[in-house]
């Protein structure tokens, strides 16, 4: 991986991570402005699947960044 694709895969990276940060923040202001009612919520699968996802192309990005280095 040239020094320009490792750049690039970094660029993407910080991008994912301050994304979910913004996430994280939003689902943590929205709870306090307004505790979650009875099937108010997304269901807990499809978070779970999401959160997997996550996962995954988070650890795709480092290992990435691994082998650029």
């Amino acid at each position: 991986m040239s020094e320009q694709q490792a750049d690039t895969m970094g660029a993407a990276m910080i991008r994912l991570e301050a994304a979910l940060e913004r996430l994280d923040r939003a689902v943590e202001a929205r709870c306090a402005a307004a505790p979650p009612v009875e099937g108010d919520m997304v269901p807990k699968a499809a978070v779970a699947a999401l959160a997997t996802r996550l996962d995954a192309t988070i650890a795709k990005l480092r290992a990435n960044l691994d082998e650029a280095r």
